[in-house]
């Protein structure tokens, strides 16, 4: 599905802007209050993949005619989109309240569902916009500071330290790993972030950030926990794995770690459905 969305985003001239480092250091992502005329058709293919298989939810199952008819109704060139102007909303954190109305769907169910059927477009959006080599623009320099991703400001749903790098012109030099990316699940976003700050509330001192892990052989799984706002975020650390894991469907499989943290009354800092108790 990648490889197709991908080229219909080109064909649509849809691409991420130019990081602005004024933006950057003011906490903008790079699609908070963008516009995206032509991100309709892409959803639209993602839709009609997706629904069918939403639709044996109990609190998307009623309302399955109204969202057919909006997601998969088609694409008329030079028109005002819905889709366009539902996929803006959702980017700057706007109220779809009056989209929501005009089709015919309860606001949060139109919410929940565009969740889904946005996020594989923005994962190709990403993927398309990434130089071939070289870091990403946001971490260049130190580019982006924040705990919230800086292409579509949702917060990580898991974080990853680095494996030890060799220097391919000299053999001798290594870095040792260990530095700390942040990822976002809703458009693939990986971003570098201080090991000792919160991403949540942002502190940044001795003692703030603590670690919650098995005690037998936990292949680098653990929860990195926030001792002031209690926030949480699962993270891996590569350097104790052979493979590197598919980051999204890790998340899913640490559920047993989120549960551990509910009862020690933390809160995840990207509430989804696997983790909310």
């Amino acid at each position: 599905m990648t490889v197709a969305l991908s080229q219909t985003l080109r064909d649509a001239g849809l691409h991420l802007p130019a990081l602005e480092g004024e933006r950057a250091r003011q906490g903008v992502s790079l699609l908070a209050g963008v516009a995206l005329p032509g991100i309709a058709a892409p959803m639209r293919d993602v839709a009609g993949v997706l629904l069918p298989l939403m639709g044996g939810m109990q609190a998307v199952a009623p309302h399955m005619e109204a969202l057919q008819a909006f997601f998969l109704c088609p694409v008329e060139p030079g028109r005002e989109d819905a889709r366009d102007a539902l996929a803006e909303a959702m980017l700057a954190g706007r109220s779809a309240d009056a989209i929501a109305e005009a089709c015919g769907v309860d606001a949060d169910v139109l919410t929940f569902v565009t969740g889904f059927v946005l996020s594989p477009v923005l994962h190709a959006l990403v993927a398309v916009s990434m130089p071939e080599s070289g870091e990403a623009p946001w971490d260049e320099g130190g580019a982006w500071q924040e705990g919230y991703c800086p292409v579509c400001g949702a917060f990580p749903t898991i974080g990853w330290l680095d494996r030890p790098m060799l220097d391919e012109k000299n053999a001798y030099l290594a870095g040792g790993g260990g530095k700390k990316h942040l990822h976002c699940s809703m458009c693939g976003a990986d971003w570098k972030f201080l090991r000792g700050a919160c991403p949540s509330c942002g502190k940044d001192a001795s003692g703030t950030m603590e670690i919650l892990r098995e005690s037998e052989a936990a292949h680098g799984e653990r929860l990195d926990w926030c001792t002031r706002c209690k926030s949480y975020c699962p993270t891996v650390d590569l350097r104790e794995r052979e493979a590197v894991p598919n980051l999204d469907a890790l998340a899913l499989g640490m559920m047993h770690l989120d549960m551990v943290a509910a009862r020690r009354q933390l809160r995840p800092l990207r509430p989804s459905f696997w983790n909310v108790y």
